[in-house]
């Protein structure tokens, strides 16, 4: 089974606290959103004694992404961390979009035929009281995965993996193949040499 695989664990052993690292690790975060495989990506940031990740967005993440294909909008913030979800402009349209998703989805008061930035704020209004179920769908879950996390769907829990996966797992278990297989393909990029801002750029297309 595919348990989610994180920056940390994939790059080759260095010090964390410098700002190179810290594009590294972004990169492999953002991978499986460069190349197409995510509409959006979740993270968070604060600050440890081992890794500054809030003080190196807030430094150098904004300037770092820019000229890519990459957006980003801060869901939550705090006094001492934030929370930002990235995305793939085309692709989370085009998640929205879908009918099955849009009937979904408009329970809750997204709205496909509106634009981009004013469903980015739905979100941002609705994860004020916490993280909301439906998230899942934009970060590439399958819907009826989600439907099932929120016992809504009509099959059951069959096994877990980077998130809880119901009925048939198949369809599921390729879309972690294909997440696994973006992160793991952009660490070995770093790992033998390959700079974050080039892959950023997409100069490699995934051939994993």
């Amino acid at each position: 089974m595919l348990y989610m695989q994180t920056g940390e664990s994939l790059l080759k052993l260095e010090n964390q606290n410098t700002p190179n690292y810290f594009f590294k690790w972004l990169i492999v975060e953002l991978a499986p959103t460069i190349w197409g495989e995510k509409p959006a990506t979740l993270l968070s940031f604060a600050d440890s004694r081992r890794f500054a990740r809030l003080t190196f967005w807030r430094k150098f993440g904004p300037t770092f992404l820019r000229q890519s294909d990459v957006e980003w909008a801060v869901v939550r913030e705090t006094e001492d961390s934030l929370t930002i979800l990235f995305y793939h402009p085309d692709s989370l349209a085009g998640c929205l979009r879908k009918n099955d998703h849009c009937q979904f989805l408009t329970t809750f008061g997204y709205k496909p035929d509106c634009s981009l930035c004013e469903n980015v704020d739905c979100l941002k209004r609705r994860y004020q009281s916490g993280c909301p179920h439906e998230i899942g769908l934009l970060l590439g879950i399958p819907l009826k995965d989600v439907l099932g996390f929120m016992g809504q769907g009509q099959e059951c829990l069959s096994c877990r993996g980077m998130w809880c996966i119901y009925g048939d797992p198949t369809s599921s278990l390729k879309v972690m193949e294909k997440i696994d297989e973006c992160k793991t393909y952009a660490a070995n990029l770093m790992n033998n040499g390959a700079s974050p801002r080039s892959i950023l750029l997409e100069n490699y297309s995934k051939t994993a």
